[in-house]
């Protein structure tokens, strides 16, 4: 085994290292199911392992989901591996974490250097952004492989011009992935890249698309896109109505694009994303933007070179254009675009590294990784107390000791499959394995109307006083709460419903 070799498995054993170490970071510290709209993703493989809906699922409010369940789908095996954990739920976005970073490695190597493709992907697994999608139970990680591999598929295929047709069919298998993840935009975050094209030929050193065989090649895996993803969207359909249609496009893709518009639109809103990408990825965002003017004010003499970081540039400002003018915006839509700028920004740290001394440079750079980490670490280990004011303290709290009611609930022998629930947390349902959507007053009211027998009633912030059930059913009595210190606000309570 020659010394590029060896040097190339060390790479590949430090980016595993540094991402199982942040991923464990964050696994160690209190758990956030409560927030960042996981809820929604709990819900939905509750309902697909519970009760066996593959085609379509439902939050644990019974609402239709709002995007194509690819996520959902992987989560199934580390469920049935794993059970109802956090752990289960979490271990897919690692997965594809790591293989954003492997594949960033990858690629960065062969096109700029070993230390470039190296940097890039700690850019990956360090950067502050990454460091909280490593768990998230979102799906943006999954969306962010998909658009990658697609990307550079298209990329390699556009490059190799004839002999591109597997690769050609390679990014439409990927494109569809990206669309059964999160919709349509999938296929026009992956193929943005290739503006690239427009870019080359003004600069006379173009290969254009169509001497590529582009057209020519396009059949077979177009024909695959449409058998995944209207093959999907054909039985999804038929299992759930026009409910998809109304929660999908005019919900989810027409609301998102255009009606959330009608309120007033400020120019502002322009340099949110942009706003994004700066702070949450430092510092490797600083590298990027600097790599970025540097493509335009010295684009790289050597064809190959200059192509791809072109086609990284268009990569990444096509899907800043499109995040920048749609108006509900989040720091979490950019993480797809993220592999790209990676790569440039691990090329430009390569530079810095070559002019300050590489040995200066990696001792930089163990300071500046500890930081990181660090930083990670006590923001995970900072565990909230009860008398908490912000939401995200009081959410993290509330998934605590959801786990624990959960827990003690299972201790007391009673049947969670009896339970009606109002306003549990959701996170209960996950640690009790239930999928029991909640119900409004008015139809526990109906149920209570038409029950044959004691109906068990769980509540979360409700009061029994609240539902006004004590004149009809005058022998209800509460058979649990948690915590069981009457001092302390209850989590979870239930009681038991007769006549």
């Amino acid at each position: 085994m020659n010394r590029r070799s060896n040097s190339a498995i060390l790479w590949l054993a430090l980016i595993v290292v540094l991402c199982s170490l942040v991923f464990a970071l964050r696994m160690r510290g209190p758990s956030d199911l409560e927030s960042y709209a996981q809820v929604l993703n709990v819900g939905y493989i509750l309902d697909l392992m519970t009760r066996g809906h593959w085609f379509v699922q439902y939050d644990l409010e019974g609402v239709i989901m709002s995007k194509p369940p690819l996520h959902t789908w992987l989560l199934a095996p580390s469920v049935a591996l794993l059970g109802f954990t956090r752990l289960a739920l979490a271990l897919p976005s690692f997965l594809c974490v790591l293989g954003v970073a492997l594949l960033v490695f990858l690629v960065g190597r062969r096109r700029f250097g070993e230390l470039a493709g190296g940097l890039a992907a700690l850019a990956v697994v360090l950067a502050p952004m990454m460091a909280k999608q490593v768990a998230l139970v979102r799906t943006d990680p999954l969306f962010a492989l998909t658009i990658s591999a697609a990307a550079l598929a298209a990329f390699l295929a556009w490059e190799r011009g004839a002999a591109g047709k597997k690769l050609w069919l390679l990014f439409w298998l990927m494109a569809a992935l990206a669309t059964l993840t999160k919709g349509p935009l999938g296929l026009v975050l992956a193929a943005g890249g290739l503006l690239a094209h427009f870019w080359e030929r003004a600069g006379g050193a173009g290969r254009p698309l169509a001497h590529t065989g582009l057209l020519a090649t396009q059949v077979p895996g177009v024909v695959l896109f449409v058998v995944l993803t209207v093959g999907w969207f054909a039985a999804a359909w038929f299992a759930a109505g026009q409910a998809l249609i109304d929660k999908m496009f005019f919900s989810e893709l027409v609301y998102h694009a255009l009606s959330e518009h009608a309120g007033g639109w400020k120019a502002s809103a322009l340099f949110k994303p942009t706003a994004f990408l700066l702070v949450r990825y430092l510092p490797f965002s600083l590298a990027f933007f600097y790599a970025l003017w540097m493509v335009f004010r010295h684009p790289a003499s050597e064809a190959g070179e200059r192509r791809f970081e072109r086609f990284l540039v268009c990569w990444v400002l096509v899907g800043l254009l499109i995040f920048s003018l749609v108006k509900h915006q989040r720091a979490d839509h950019l993480v797809p675009l993220w592999p790209a700028c990676a790569l440039l920004a691990g090329r430009q740290l390569a530079r810095l590294a070559q002019r300050v001394g590489t040995t200066r440079f990696a001792g930089i750079g163990v300071v500046v990784a500890t930081i990181l980490i660090g930083a990670a670490y006590a923001a995970v280990n900072t565990r909230p107390s009860r008398e908490a004011k912000s939401d995200y303290a009081r959410e993290m709290q509330l998934a605590s000791d959801a786990k624990l009611a959960a827990e003690a609930f299972t201790e007391s022998g009673l049947d969670a499959s009896r339970l009606q629930h109002i306003d549990t947390p959701a996170t209960l349902q996950l640690h009790l394995g239930t999928y029991r959507p909640y119900l409004t007053r008015q139809a526990l009211a109906s149920m209570l109307a038409t029950a044959s027998g004691p109906v068990d009633v769980a509540l979360g912030k409700t009061s029994i006083e609240g539902l006004d059930l004590g004149e009809r059913y005058p022998h209800t009595a509460r058979i649990f709460r948690w915590p069981a210190d009457e001092a302390q606000e209850p989590v979870f309570q239930v009681y038991r419903v007769a006549r």
